[in-house]
């Protein structure tokens, strides 16, 4: 599924433009059982283009039989898990919002979309279980299910909302020069960058001089992967949050919340085995 990442922002931002607030719903009193079942039967339908395109490469038969594998941690695998995360946390917000569009109580919208973001990714797993070298990875999921749990966290309990997960793409040189089929958009990891981010000031009640546009983030990367053995890169950077920008356009929320997927970039340190170079990242 080439370049899944940029489709999965995509419907962040067109499911933040369709499904209506709340607060703007005048059916919402009760759960609208008819969006309940359109929500349903689109991921159904969804699921079920998606195994119908990708049938051959993704469950071409069984080989072996069904196994749980737990590899090594290595570079590429570290970023190839946090994408997991990433998509996982990408499509739990857009289930909730979904639900919400159901009339689905809140936080029961947040946990129903938790469970469609790891559903999202199930199929694949299991289709990799039957083949031999491969199988149903165990990392693969534990961090696809910590990526979808944490917006139905932020809708549970207001203190985790001080985290978030953010990306930051630019195709890499083995991405732009290599004419051999890897790295995939999907796959460049030398290219992607994740970032676990921290804003004291969207805590609840008083943050103090802490101003709510500004947060710290940790963030991972790998320097190569085709044309070299991958290294670690580790960042320490600000990190902008514009959710808390004060602007007082109509529908700047929605905007911002979509644009906040996106880290940009901001002074910063990376480390690469033991270097430290300062820097915007």
């Amino acid at each position: 599924m080439t370049g899944k990442r940029a489709h999965l922002v995509a419907v962040v931002a067109m499911a933040c433009a369709v499904f209506p607030h709340r607060g703007n719903a005048q059916s919402c009193e009760t759960v609208n059982f008819g969006r309940v079942a359109l929500v349903a039967g689109g991921f159904v339908a969804a699921q079920s283009a998606v195994i119908a395109i990708r049938h051959d490469s993704w469950w071409p038969g069984p080989t072996t039989d069904f196994d749980i594998v737990w590899d090594d941690v290595s570079p590429s695998k570290g970023q190839d898990r946090f994408l997991h995360a990433s998509i996982a946390y990408q499509t739990s917000q857009v289930g909730a919002l979904a639900w919400d569009w159901a009339c689905v109580p809140r936080k029961t919208a947040g946990w129903l979309g938790a469970l469609l973001g790891v559903a999202v990714a199930l199929p694949k797993e299991i289709g990799d279980g039957f083949q031999e070298g491969k199988g149903f990875s165990g990392p693969d999921m534990i961090w696809t299910t910590a990526g979808a749990l944490l917006p139905a966290v932020h809708r549970s309990w207001a203190p985790s909302r001080t985290f978030a997960l953010k990306i930051i793409y630019w195709p890499s040189s083995e991405y732009r020069e290599s004419g051999a089929a890897l790295p995939e958009l999907e796959n460049d990891y030398a290219g992607q960058r994740f970032y676990l981010t921290f804003n004291p000031g969207r805590a609840p009640g008083e943050a103090g001089p802490w101003p709510d546009w500004l947060g710290i983030a940790i963030g991972h990367s790998v320097s190569h992967w085709i044309s070299e053995p991958p290294v670690h890169e580790w960042y320490l950077t600000l990190d902008l949050d514009l959710r808390g920008i004060p602007v007082r356009t109509a529908g700047w929320g929605r905007i911002a919340s979509v644009l906040d997927q996106w880290h940009i970039p901001m002074p910063g340190i990376r480390v690469r085995e033991g270097e430290v170079v300062f820097g915007m990242f």
